[in-house]
């Protein structure tokens, strides 16, 4: 039997094949372990059973003395939620866009236990959460958000894109048993959904395109089932750092700039995805000061079944000195650059301490993907008539003084004659104030290198990091600050992942 998580189902058939193949037992024995079946369910299981209460939400509706029934929905998700925070209330979504413009305030946060739903069957193309608001972060300080989900929440359905500079889609801080099934991920600006601390979730069903960051990026020490969804056309597919296990099962990663980026110490699980057709290079593994990612790509016992091919660059790119663990997969070697161990007989992989609880959903919940095959490259963002702020990047968990975070402003680039964004040969910068302390800039933090495999370190680090012309050399900038030391700060945090940087003076 394969129960890949301690489950009410799993005890459940355990306990009843336990109890059929004994031939002579003692009734009170057989009442007990009845007793003990019936009284087991996981939280998501017995919420699932219990009655919860529906209200409807749609642009057509009204805010002002409605009571969320289905002939008197709400207009907002905000006033919805606002009234009815209860644990386990289902917003059940009508179609049309749900935004600024119509009375949304972002983010929204999502109740503990609470199922937001739109359209399942459509993977919620009819049905859109468009915007993005400020939220503080425990681990990477002030972030701008569509949506927040709390513990054992469910997401079904909908379309949720963020716009605004830096841009996230939906933002999990350890949130636990957290359920994304069905939507569609697209068009923010930075990532569609992004894992920090200890959260854990089911990712299945979904499409992620048109993310101009990342399709999903997991940090901290998250865990969770990544399944069954396609990456396509953004920057990268996925991006694992820091000490995140997460499982990558079944995906298809396609047309992105780079397929997954797997950095810092983290430990993810890779089988049976297809990782083609990326503009650079499939899978990139990088090294740091701090050690080396250990990804379980297939070991002898627990095939990989990944299946590599037709990457610009390289289809594997292990920049480190350890050899990945890479048994079973579909592999030209001709397109790996760095060491493989094809033959390993154990996942490199060490136990976390705590199993994740069972968030995935049973299998009839979750609705095939069918979409047609585009027939165009989405082009994840015009030239801006002005340069973006950057995401601001916490290296103070918990800022002190007047409780502002660290911010880090950077202006992104591009292009004006591709439909991929890359860094360009030169930037320049306006005369700026830094939002977070209304002073003029005063220090830049560069990178010296600008090789590939630097560039690419930096990425994962500050995404948005350009390249600029600084005495007659070519620089990579990935901060600007008011205050030296915010700027000494993430000359720190880079140099803890092996980059070297340096503080040079605003002009």
């Amino acid at each position: 039997m394969n129960c890949p998580y301690i489950s009410f189902f799993c005890i459940s058939s355990l306990l009843l094949q336990l109890i059929m193949n004994i031939k002579t037992v003692k009734p009170a024995f057989v009442l007990a372990l009845g007793i003990l079946a019936i009284s087991a369910p996981s939280t998501a299981w017995a919420q699932a059973n219990t009655q919860q209460k529906i209200v409807f939400v749609s642009p057509r509706g009204s805010d002002a003395n409605v009571n969320g029934s289905q002939s008197q929905a709400f207009r907002t998700l905000t006033a919805a939620i606002a009234a009815n925070p209860q644990e386990g209330t289902v917003f059940q979504l009508d179609a049309g866009t749900y935004s600024q413009n119509n009375g949304e305030r972002f983010p929204i946060r999502l109740p503990r236990g609470a199922v937001l739903r739109g359209n399942p069957n459509s993977n919620g193309t009819d049905v859109i959460i468009s915007g993005g608001g400020r939220f503080v972060s425990s681990t990477f300080a002030s972030q701008n958000i569509a949506i927040v989900a709390a513990n054992n929440s469910r997401i079904e359905g909908i379309t949720v894109t963020n716009s605004n500079p830096r841009g996230y889609g939906l933002w999990l801080e350890s949130s636990r048993n957290v359920s994304i099934l069905n939507n569609n991920f697209s068009r923010s600006t930075h990532d569609g959904i992004f894992l920090t601390g200890s959260a854990n979730a089911y990712i299945g069903n979904n499409l992620f395109t048109g993310n101009t960051g990342s399709g999903i990026s997991a940090v901290g020490t998250s865990t969770g089932e990544i399944r069954d969804n396609r990456f396509e056309n953004t920057g990268f597919g996925l991006s694992i750092g820091q000490q995140s296990q997460v499982a990558l099962i079944n995906n298809q990663i396609t047309r992105n700039i780079d397929g997954v980026i797997i950095s810092n110490t983290a430990q993810p699980t890779l089988r049976g995805n297809v990782i083609a057709d990326n503009q650079r290079n499939g899978l990139v593994v990088l090294s740091g000061s701090s050690g080396s990612p250990r990804p379980d790509l297939g070991t002898s016992v627990s095939l990989g079944n990944n299946r590599f091919s037709n990457n610009r660059e390289f289809d594997i790119n292990n920049a480190t000195t350890i050899p990945l663990t890479a048994a079973g997969n579909q592999i030209t070697r001709s397109r790996v650059k760095g060491l493989l161990d094809l033959t390993a007989s154990s996942s490199p992989i060490s136990p976390i301490a705590t199993i994740p609880s069972s968030s995935r959903p049973t299998p009839s919940t979750a609705i095939p993907i069918q979409r047609p095959v585009p027939t165009t490259v989405f082009v994840p963002a015009k030239p801006p008539t002005q340069s973006l702020p950057s995401p601001v990047i916490s290296t103070n968990p918990n800022p002190s003084g007047n409780n502002s975070p660290t911010t880090i402003t950077i202006e992104r680039a591009y292009s004006g004659n591709s439909s991929t964004p890359r860094l360009p040969n030169q930037a320049s910068l306006p005369v700026a104030l830094d939002p977070t302390t209304g002073k003029a800039f005063q220090y830049r933090v560069i990178v010296p290198s600008t090789t590939i495999l630097v560039s690419q370190r930096v990425r994962t680090i500050v995404p948005d990091a350009f390249r600029l012309s600084r005495s007659g050399r070519s620089v990579l900038q990935v901060g600007a600050y008011s205050d030296r030391q915010a700027a000494n700060e993430l000359v720190q945090k880079l140099a803890q992942s092996g980059v070297n940087a340096e503080v040079v003076p605003f002009r």
